[in-house]
């Protein structure tokens, strides 16, 4: 039986969970078990929810335990923690799947991730969304977003937490310290061979999602922090090549204007 690894952050999402977890238990797959890892990021554990219950499951997931943290971290920090603390246990996995627990991470591209690690089972391989529903004003600004993060830090961001990372690279990524702000940024940082695969975008299970378009933007500028040095330099050398274009442009004006008898251009 061949083990993974699920690590999921929640926030008062229970009820997702529950879905989750049924959703993963049902995956046509055969000789894999799931071990589900919930980092509960500072929400308060509801007496309905019965964790026995979530564990004992019939199909794949042959576990289900949560880890709670004492307060509110955010998204990408509960991640940090739980692969931190993931990396010293001594378990018999072969690698581990980050999610998130809302059901838009779907579930139903996890047999296709393991399948790629079956390929290039040192590589992390990581989920682009595709067919987004988000609203317009959403697709529009993520559309500027990562133009920008492109031609300020020279790098390609087109994914988010949904994951998979063989056990043996858990501990190159944690000593990262990018990875307590932005999981995808850490990756691209750690020099960690990875490569995307298209996932299609699942539906929330149920309620409202907490991010709002402040949230993301500071989830975006995060991104491009951890690329600070590359952005500087970059612009750096930019103004130089404006400042070397202006100081060409002056002279070659007060060569017209004083070293020759053309007349001198109106835009001098």
């Amino acid at each position: 039986m061949r083990k993974f690894i699920v690590l999921t952050p929640l926030f008062n999402d229970w009820d997702c969970l529950q879905k989750l977890v049924e959703e993963i238990n049902a995956l046509p797959v055969h000789g894999i078990g799931f071990h589900i890892i919930v980092i509960n990021d500072g929400s308060t554990l509801p007496e309905t929810l019965d964790m026995h219950v979530l564990a004992n499951q019939s199909g794949c997931v042959h576990g289900v335990e949560t880890w709670n943290l004492i307060c509110n971290l955010g998204n990408q920090r509960a991640i940090s923690m739980g692969l931190a603390h993931l990396e010293k246990k001594h378990w018999d996995f072969e690698a581990v799947i980050v999610m998130d627990s809302d059901g838009e991470d779907n579930p139903l591209s996890i047999p296709d991730l393991i399948r790629l690690h079956e390929e290039k089972p040192m590589d992390i391989w990581v989920c682009r969304r595709v067919d987004r529903t988000e609203s317009t004003l959403f697709k529009i600004g993520y559309f500027f977003y990562r133009l920008l993060f492109n031609m300020l830090a020279g790098k390609v961001i087109n994914f988010g937490n949904f994951s998979l990372i063989p056990k043996s690279r858990i501990l190159s990524l944690v000593t990262r310290p990018e990875l307590w702000q932005h999981y995808p940024a850490a990756i691209i940082r750690s020099r960690i061979p990875y490569h995307a695969v298209d996932s299609k975008r699942g539906r929330r299970y149920s309620g409202q999602s907490s991010q709002n378009l402040g949230n993301l933007l500071i989830h975006g500028l995060n991104g491009l922090s951890i690329f600070g040095a590359i952005i500087y330099a970059r612009i750096f050398f930019s103004l130089l090549t404006v400042v070397f274009a202006t100081l060409v442009g002056l002279c070659v004006v007060v060569f017209v204007r004083y070293g020759t008898d053309l007349s001198t251009p109106g835009w001098a």
